[in-house]
């Protein structure tokens, strides 16, 4: 029996277990030589993940709403619309919510939860060395790709937020910025539950979208990768317009996916908590909208999207 992924709970303050969806068939997936096989061949292409959103899509998909909400304890307080008026599983999915539910944390120099996660913080960025993420070793250059990028950012930090299929599934933005066009990268679609992510590099092969912002800090990346059952990656917002901090930049179809942010040198500092439970390589649970670190913030937008 397993015993499933522990993580920090901001506001219990307490270690906690994660509810895994699926959890058999991830480690079926990955943890056997048989289900390798198969996630290389079937499992990870998108016609797999396309069969799971259509059925998502359709209206017999509604009646597993309320068993879901019941079974993960989702509250209903929170959600914009009655459940009634939600007609496939995939619309619950992508749900809004109450304003009031997620408020975001006011200050010029605060970077907020682009999202609710589990999150995850990497202090130094190196181009040629390879980062550990829950026991996985990835190459920094292969997740976002391009020389340029690559030397701009080496040397800074990140913060990586894994969502769980039970989560709020909007991203937003989490400082007031410009935002480029987003960059599609990557094909495949494998699952990004940490059991799956000690087998393989799946952050630099799975299907994602790159958004350059100018924020009063210099530049930032903000990094959405799609995942097993999330074919579907929405941006909502307009590229190279203004924005404030917490507006919603996008959303995932079905499925649990991640969020990364990545920040030049020198330019931010994360929460101590963060910082605490990721050197004990642990994630910390928290919410869109609140604190997650600080800005060293100038005067003017010293960036340019070129």
């Amino acid at each position: 029996m397993s015993k499933g992924v522990q993580f920090y709970n901001r506001y219990t303050g307490r270690i906690e277990t994660e509810p895994v969806c699926g959890e058999w068939f991830i480690r079926m997936a990955y943890g056997t030589v048989l289900g390798r096989l198969l996630q290389r061949l079937i499992f990870s292409r998108p016609i797999f993940s396309n069969i799971a959103g259509w059925y998502a899509n359709r209206p017999i998909s509604a009646k597993k709403i309320s068993p879901f909400i019941e079974r993960y304890v989702i509250p209903r307080e929170e959600i914009q619309s009655e459940i009634i008026q939600f007609e496939s599983f995939n619309e619950f999915f992508c749900r809004r919510l109450k304003s009031e539910a997620r408020p975001v944390s006011k200050g010029r120099n605060i970077v907020t939860a682009p999202c609710d996660g589990r999150y995850f913080f990497i202090p130094n960025l190196e181009a040629r060395r390879k980062i550990c993420i829950k026991g996985r070793q990835i190459r920094f250059e292969k997740l976002i790709g391009g020389e340029k990028l690559v030397q701009k950012f080496q040397g800074g930090s990140a913060l990586i937020a894994r969502l769980c299929p039970m989560d709020y599934h909007r991203f937003h933005f989490p400082c007031d910025g410009i935002p480029s066009k987003p960059q599609h990268m990557g094909k495949r679609l494998y699952s990004v539950h940490p059991f799956a992510l000690r087998h393989m590099s799946i952050f630099a092969k799975n299907r994602r979208m790159l958004t350059r912002i100018i924020t009063s800090a210099g530049e930032m990346l903000m990094l959405e990768v799609g995942a097993m059952f999330v074919g579907s990656i929405y941006q909502t917002h307009v590229p190279y317009r203004y924005v404030k901090k917490g507006t919603e930049k996008g959303f995932f179809s079905f499925g649990g996916s991640t969020v990364i942010l990545i920040f030049t040198p020198g330019t931010f500092t994360p929460c101590m908590d963060i910082q605490r439970t990721s050197e004990k390589n642990l994630e910390t649970y928290i919410r869109m909208g609140d604190r997650i670190g600080n800005f060293h913030v100038s005067n003017t937008l010293s960036a340019n999207i070129q």
